[in-house]
């Protein structure tokens, strides 16, 4: 079988992206949280909201027929404009606006949780990786994670994320993400913020 094509994120793939991360994360603890009973509704305004901010940077990856991505968030030094900042304001507040005042003390609060782990260095923030569930166990997660975890490799800095269920954490601990801290999420599913190290600079 030959390897997967990875490539970023079109503008106008939005809704194939769309689709497979809301198939993806129907069963998930964290995502399940955030949404309660209307997960249907919500998770494709929440995705669609997640692609907006993070697509125009290019970092959203995917493999060619679209059954799985990645969104990034680059080290927040270089995203540090007015431009995307008012992008995440607009973005937030529409989905909000839909969600109700009940989803958004939950996302508050799950943001809240991740903000008191996050590390003060720079980092590449990994807040979606999906595979269709029609199409996991074909290596395809692990193909959409090199790009950006050989750039963060070949620039020395580290990638995080935080997952919600054990049969995830073990996966990202197979690709590098050995350091692990419990996130305290009121009412929330057990958290883990996990640490991808970069490699030591050779001597």
């Amino acid at each position: 079988m030959s390897a997967p094509v990875i490539r970023r994120a079109l503008p106008g793939e939005r809704g194939e992206v769309v689709a497979t991360v809301t198939a993806a994360f129907a069963e998930d603890p964290a995502w399940a949280f955030l949404m309660g009973e209307e997960y249907q509704r919500l998770a494709p305004e929440f995705v669609g909201a997640l692609f907006d901010l993070r697509a125009p940077g290019g970092n959203v990856w995917v493999s060619e027929d679209l059954a799985t991505a990645a969104m990034w968030e680059s080290p927040s030094d270089d995203d540090d404009d007015d431009d995307d900042e008012q992008r995440t304001k607009k973005a937030w507040a529409r989905y909000v606006s839909l969600a109700g005042e009940e989803a958004h003390e939950r996302l508050v609060a799950y943001k809240t949780a991740l903000a008191a782990v996050c590390p003060a260095d720079r980092y590449w923030y990994l807040g979606v990786l999906a595979t269709h569930p029609a199409r996991q166990g074909e290596g395809l997660a692990t193909a959409v994670l090199t790009p950006v975890l050989g750039e963060a490799d070949r620039l020395g800095i580290a990638c995080c994320l935080e997952t919600s269920t054990v049969v995830n954490r073990r996966f990202y601990e197979r690709r590098g993400f050995l350091e692990s801290t419990e996130v305290v999420i009121p009412a929330g599913p057990p958290t883990w913020w996990l640490r991808r190290a970069p490699p030591e600079p050779l001597a």
